[in-house]
């Protein structure tokens, strides 16, 4: 098999009818005795993976309990993947309503580190630094999660070996890792391990070479999935050996041997139950940032768990000690969960007029058809629906395999499982047409014990499907249509929300997986290659099926990226589900860096919003006039697929495209569209979500109202021209597979490379041999290309070939293929670094991105090298990042006299032209990374965010841009954007910059007015919640069910709750880079409802200026009396320099907030006497004036002398006032009477004379 997903043999999650305890071994130490275990011991593992397996399987904790029935024990597993005893990656807000760990107490722990560790190397200073990280962790155990007073026990637990699954075969073993060296730098941790168990007074258990023993028994993979990581087969051992070490070799009795599986059985039950507890889906709703509505109900659902777990416990120690037991154990007394009411139809107008139905019907599927509008000479067919299937429920992506039958994933549990309810059915249809008549007749369910299954693929002969938090591999061997062999293969995908967990995957046409992830996250997965994490950063990930690597790229601006599909050369779009905006991978695809900015997208969508998947028209199905046009499925303000040109913008790089007329529209408010696909019968084939409510943030994840039912199948066709014959591959030919690559249909493609890659290599080479000719177009020697990409053994010749040929789309496809292949492809750098001087931009571009993954300075001067050629947009995009990418080279040498020593003037002084304008940006990272940490200290993250106020390099010019690509979707300034947020036309007048900062990084910290939530409870104790549409000193009004007004009397209100979070979601800002968000809080930050007007003057005043307003603020008020400077002009005196220092001096007399300065105007350094000059409207009687010193304390002591002088005509001044110190504020009080039209504010004497406010009161 060409995808070797390294599993040799059915291997899943326990079935108690095919293992049972391996016979006693040799693991025991005879030099240790048995491990002690008192009454009540509660035991904890923690660790990596290792620990985090035994949760499937349950072989250790089976023989604890059999060998324990004495004792009572509690056994919890906390193992989680990729942790390492310094780095263990938890989701945000983790443990804000408590910690697992700490509730559980633990006063035994089996400890499972060293694994993840080994791949930071096996040099002594790296050892070193693992022992000291080591013992902090076990004094952090001690001391924060173990019951005070309580003596502690650890145990060490070394690595198991590393299993070799390489072959005779070169090619195949670069592809795996070399299990000598990765055994030989395990046993270094090993070592380190024991002699700090034996120094510390631990006990220690080693694994390494009882299970290497054990896997060199055999050749290939016995006992792990991929050389690392156990089967059921490997946890057997381990539990064997384990069990062994701690307690001795003595063998479990028979009577406890057939006790064993049905005890297993309870075991695997509490480990899942618990696992729900202690990696609880939707974290940034149960305990996170948008734990809105739901503060009442998860609370109550860990109770319940934790009392199911509690009740197991009992259960299975009343069953391994051979007690007589129920079938089951009973959940009745474990508590109930809180339901909350529905909040459909609670919502203003504005908010439903997209989003919910006027009335709570469901549509059959035909009225929804009439509702839907398409192209004259289209029409939309039902294929299937929940009426003919009730299987067939929340359909979120589909595809089709090789015998052209669709496969669905339904996610009834969406959002999640409730305690209590069965257990997930979250399932894999396959579903055929077996009459011809175009509706399926036939449904199979491939696999229904799934989670949230975001994403799944067909790859070596079976699927690959999330269950979250794991990806499964699921393979029918007996030809019955259902899952049989089931391996979790990677463990540790993001969860924090189940509809921002890796989905919406795709195929490259060279056979690597992208899955798509949102913000606010935090995956932490185990490779055979060393851990792979990542936080709080949104974008893509590139998985190698082969290979089992990782890597991950950003895609910028984006809340949650939910579409991926490839062009007929290898170029893919990506697309945001949140904004909708699509955008060219290859810019944003290069080396991860700590920061990207945004980039254009290919197209406007006018804000079409938002998309769940996305597709190319190639059909010869469908009309000439549509071929190569661009949809995506869109779900809240349209329902149905917008329509888009998108072709090559000429003269550059990149993309260009327009929006046209709508594919598909419809007036059914719960039609939600997903996943448009070409099928292989050339029509359009897509999903039905079919809720009326929609989103996590915008609903309890337990409203009753959300669906989880319903679900339909359509297709698109084009009346004139005829269905395609849909082509069954399953057991064709390469060689005739290879005929099918010609078709125009790209989706027919994907499908004959994905049943390509399942072929023998030598069949499939002699075949590609056989259809490539001296003829062959760039077209086809592209799609040979990509086959032979997909076994990871690029033909250096056929590259040649490619590279020279005229066709810059095919150029450009074969140096995207190599830099895939840089490690394996001979003189993939040279190739590269010569495609920098390609002839077509787009070559260029490829070139400069593949550069960024090789971390030389020689790769810095070869990327440089583009600038010798015509630039544009996107290669100065693409470079910039790659230049990024080489920070290590540059950093601390880029002054040094040998750095780019070799490289021409010119490059160099583009290099220093990059550092310049990289700059402001830089400033930003560490106190945005502090201001959006959710667990650092408030007072820490407050003082970051001062920090960032403080910070210059904003351009406001481009903010408008980041504000566009981020912002718009949600809020209006003027005419640009939506109105689904709060209008920010006048935030600049409204919110200084440190609190414009705030309400990006900390959206929850303050609502916008009419923006709030309330839950109210009353006396008779009836609850109400809603949005508030009024509320006065009597009453208070919420929008409720059925769009109905609830008003509810203040005196009858006994708790009133408000629900302090918002609609924006947290983590926003870490989408785009540090000195976009700098150019974004200058954008916010000049969107002023005050506007400067000028007057010319004549004579001292050269130049009045004031502030006018659109909206005037209302006039504040001091004692008795009220501003009457509102409409005042101010005039600056002699020595005030004409520079940004006085852009803002129509702000002395107005209560906007400064942009820039913490002052209004300020005169030349050491000047004499310099004074402002106030004219009221007209002359009259003043009370007070406020005064107000430049903000920051260290230069008030410029304002010695502040003196104040009133005049009627602006001849003839009178002193009335002079300060007796410097402060920040003064209130002048001014004698009863006191008349004037000017007022002079100055110093009396010489100085340097600064200001941030004034306000005159006086007689209204």
């Amino acid at each position: 098999m060409l995808l070797s997903l390294c599993c040799s043999g059915p291997v899943s999650a326990a079935d108690p009818a095919k293992s049972k305890p391996i016979s006693s071994g040799n693991a025991a130490a005879p030099d240790q005795q048995v491990l002690p275990i008192e009454q009540g011991q509660r035991i904890a593992a923690v660790g990596n993976c290792l620990a985090e397996r035994m949760n499937l399987f349950g072989n250790f904790e089976t023989r604890l309990q059999l060998r324990q029935v004495d004792r009572d024990i509690r056994f919890r597993n906390f193992g989680w993947p990729a942790d390492e005893v310094g780095n263990r990656q938890r989701p945000n807000n983790y443990t804000v309503i408590d910690d697992p760990l700490k509730v559980f107490s633990p006063n035994l722990f089996l400890c499972f580190y060293g694994f993840n560790e080994s791949f930071a190397g096996d040099d002594a200073k790296s050892v070193d630094a693992f022992i000291a990280d080591y013992r902090k962790w076990i004094a952090e155990l001690k001391k924060t999660y173990s019951s005070a007073g309580e003596a502690t026990r650890f145990v060490l637990v070394s690595p198991v070996a590393f299993e070799s699954e390489w072959t005779d075969d070169p090619l195949h073993n670069r592809l795996h890792p070399d299990a000598d060296k990765r055994n030989a730098s395990l046993a270094i941790y090993r070592d380190a391990i024991k002699k700090l168990a034996a120094e510390d007074g631990h006990r220690f258990v080693d694994l390494l070479d009882d299970t290497s023993t054990k896997f060199n028994q055999e050749q290939g993979l016995q006992f792990t999935i991929n050389g690392a990581h156990l089967n059921e087969a490997g946890d057997e051992l381990m539990g064997e050996l384990l069990d062994q070490a701690l307690f001795g070799t003595d063998a479990l009795s028979d009577e406890e041997t057939d006790r064993f599986q049905r005890v297993r059985t309870w075991v695997n039950d509490k480990s899942w139950l618990h696992l729900q507890d202690y990696r609880m889906l939707n974290g940034w709703y149960v305990y996170g940032g948008r734990r809105t509505w739901d503060t009442e109900t998860f609370p109550t659902e860990y109770r319940k768990i934790r009392a199911m777990v509690d009740v197991r416990d009992q259960y299975i120690w009343d069953l391994a000690a051979g007690r007589e037991v129920a079938d089951e154990p009973d959940d009745s007394g474990t508590g109930s969960v809180v339901v909350p009411p529905t909040m459909f139809g609670t919502r203003d107008e504005n908010f439903r007029k997209w989003r919910e139905p006027e009335e709570l019907v469901y549509p059959t599927p035909e009225e929804s058809i009439s509702m839907m509008k398409v192209p004259e000479d289209f029409r939309v067919e039902l294929f299937a629906s929940e009426i003919d299937f009730p299987e067939l429920a929340n359909p979120n992506q589909i595809a089709f395999d090789a015998k052209g039958r669709l496969w669905v994933s339904c996610m009834p549990n969406y959002p999640q499982w409730q305690p209590g309810a069965q257990r997930p059915s979250d399932r894999l249809l396959i579903l055929e047409d077996t009459d011809g008549d175009g509706r399926a007749d036939k449904t199979t369910t491939f696999y229904d014990k799934l989670i949230c299954p975001t994403g799944f693929e067909f790859v070596n002969g079976g699927v690959l499907v999330v269950d979250e938090p794991r990806i499964l591999f699921l393979k029918d061997t007996d030809g019955d249509d259902h899952a049989d062999e089931v391996v979790q293969l990677i463990d540790g995908i993001a969860t924090g929300d189940t509809h921002h967990a890796m989905g919406a995957w795709e195929l490259s046409p060279g056979g690597l997986l992208y899955m798509l992830e949102g913000i606010a996250i935090s995956t932490s997965v185990e490779t055979p290659w060393g851990p792979f994490r990542n936080r709080d950063r949104g974008g893509v990930y590139v998985f190698d099926p082969i290979t089992m690597r990782f890597r991950h790229f950003v895609t910028p601006g984006y809340g949650n990226p939910w579409c991926m599909v490839f062009d007929e050369w290898g170029q893919g779009i990506v697309g945001d589900g949140t904004n909708a905006k699509q955008h060219w991978a290859t810019p944003l695809s290069g080396q991860e860096v700590t920061t990207r900015k945004t980039l254009e997208p290919v197209f406007d969508n006018e804000g079409m919003r938002p998309a769940v998947g996305n597709e190319f028209l190639f059909s010869r199905q469908l009309p000439d006039s549509v071929q190569g046009e661009f949809i995506y499925a869109c779900v809240i303000n349209m329902h149905g697929m917008p329509r888009f040109t998108l072709h090559d913008q000429e003269g550059t790089a990149g993309y260009t495209g327009k929006r046209i007329d709508d594919l598909l529209s419809s007036t059914d408010m719960i039609f939600r569209p997903v996943d448009p696909k070409i099928g292989p019968d050339g029509a359009i084939w897509f999903g039905d979500w079919c809720n009326a409510l929609i989103g996590h943030m915008q609903y309890s994840q337990r409203d009753p109202n959300r669906d989880h039912t319903h679900g339909r199948v359509y297709r698109m066709v084009y009346e004139k021209k005829p269905l395609l014959e849909t082509a069954d591959f399953d057991g064709d030919s390469a060689a005739e597979l290879f005929k099918q690559l010609e078709v125009p249909e790209l989706r027919t493609r994907y499908r004959v490379r994905r049943e390509l890659r399942e072929r023998p290599k030598a069949e499939t080479a002699a075949a590609l041999k056989a259809w490539l000719t001296d003829d062959s177009d760039a077209q086809q020697l592209c799609e040979a290309m990509w086959v032979q990409e997909s076994y990871r053994d690029l033909d250096p010749e056929l590259i040649t070939r490619i590279m020279q040929n005229d066709d810059f789309h095919a150029r450009a496809a074969a140096v995207h293929a190599v830099s895939n292949e840089m490690d394996r492809f001979p003189g993939a750098f040279e190739l590269i670094a010569n495609a920098v001087s390609d002839p077509h931009p787009r070559v260029r571009l490829e070139a400069v991105r593949a550069l960024s993954f090789f971390p030389t300075e020689e790769a810095l001067v070869a990327a440089l090298a583009v600038t010798q050629h015509p630039m544009d947009y996107w290669i100065d995009y693409t470079l910039e990042h790659t230049l990024h990418a080489f920070e290590p080279i540059w950093s601390g040498h880029d002054k040094d006299a040998d750095f780019l020593a070799s490289a021409p003037e010119e490059f160099k002084r583009y290099f220093h032209l990059y550092r310049a304008k990289s700059g402001p940006g830089g400033e930003a990272v560490q106190p945005l990374m502090l201001a959006e940490d959710v667990d650092a200290k408030m007072e820490h993250r407050d003082a970051a965010i001062r920090q960032l106020a403080g910070i210059r390099g904003g351009n406001a010019a481009r903010g408008e841009g980041v504000f566009k690509q981020v912002c718009s979707a949600c809020h209006k300034i003027g005419d640009l954007g939506k109105e689904f947020g709060p209008d920010l036309t006048d935030v600049g007048t409204r919110f200084d910059g440190e609190k414009i900062i705030r309400s990006i990084l900390m959206p929850n910290d303050e609502i916008s007015k009419g923006f709030e939530t309330v839950m109210l409870l009353d006396y008779d104790g009836m609850t109400h919640s809603g949005f508030i549409l009024k509320e006065d000193d009597q009453s208070i009004s919420l929008g409720i069910a059925d769009g109905k007004e609830d008003t509810v009397l203040k005196d009858e209100i006994e708790i009133r709750k408000d629900m302090k979070a918002s609609s924006m979601p947290e983590g926003l800002a870490k989408t785009i880079a540090p000195i976009e968000f700098l150019d974004l809080v200058a954008y916010l930050k000049a969107q002023k409802d005050a506007k400067r007007v000028t007057q010319r003057g004549r004579g001292k005043h050269s130049r009045w200026v004031r502030t006018e307003y659109r909206n005037p603020p209302p006039l504040r008020k001091h004692a008795d009396s009220i501003e009457v400077s509102q409409d005042a002009w101010l005039s600056l005196g002699p020595n005030f320099p004409n520079s940004n220092w006085n852009d803002q001096t129509h702000l002395f007399l107005s209560p906007a907030p400064r942009a820039d300065f913490d002052f209004a105007f300020h005169s030349d350094h050491d000047t004499d006497s310099p004074y402002v000059t106030v004219r009221l409207a007209q002359d009259q009687e003043i009370h007070h004036l406020f005064l107000r010193n430049r903000i920051q304390s260290t230069f008030h002591n410029r304002a010695d002398g502040l003196t104040v002088w009133i005049s009627e005509d602006d001849e003839n001044y009178t002193k009335v006032w002079a300060s007796e110190k410097p402060q920040l504020e003064w209130m002048i009080d001014f004698p009863a009477g006191t008349h004037a039209r000017y007022i002079r504010i100055g110093l009396a004497g010489a100085g340097t004379f600064h200001l941030d406010q004034a306000i005159v009161f006086g007689s209204p």
